[in-house]
């Protein structure tokens, strides 16, 4: 499967996965009922892309909210990228809304603890 996409609902998020682009994007409202279960396609997703990636690759986050257990299956992705980047150009762009310090202090917890650098932009919703 080479494009990946889900529209966003008031729990789940909007994800595009394009592989033939090296594109990941996961964005808006993250609070799934059973994240594994959730991001458990888009971790295979990541999986399979891996196999042959791109010269380069942009990760794209931008969440208003973003619960605990998706946090921790997000983190299962980005330690993906981050092996990946050992090899390949790996962006990582962390989007937070304007003023919206709890995502960005989201984002800098995660690039902690998983050590990949991460890109932070402050955009305008």
């Amino acid at each position: 499967m080479d494009v990946l996409r889900f529209d966003a609902t008031e729990d789940l998020p909007y994800v595009m996965f394009d592989n033939s682009k090296g594109v990941f994007e996961i964005a808006k409202r993250s609070l799934p009922e059973n994240a594994i279960l959730f991001y458990e396609p888009l971790i295979e997703h990541v999986t399979e892309y891996l196999r042959t990636p791109k010269e380069e690759t942009n990760v794209i986050l931008h969440f208003d909210y973003i619960s605990t257990s998706s946090t921790k299956q997000v983190m299962k992705m980005i330690m993906q990228f981050d092996e990946l980047s050992k090899t390949k150009k790996v962006n990582l762009n962390w989007n937070y809304d304007i003023g919206d310090t709890d995502m960005l202090q989201t984002g800098s917890r995660l690039e902690k603890l998983t050590g990949m650098k991460f890109l932070f932009n402050e955009v305008r919703s």
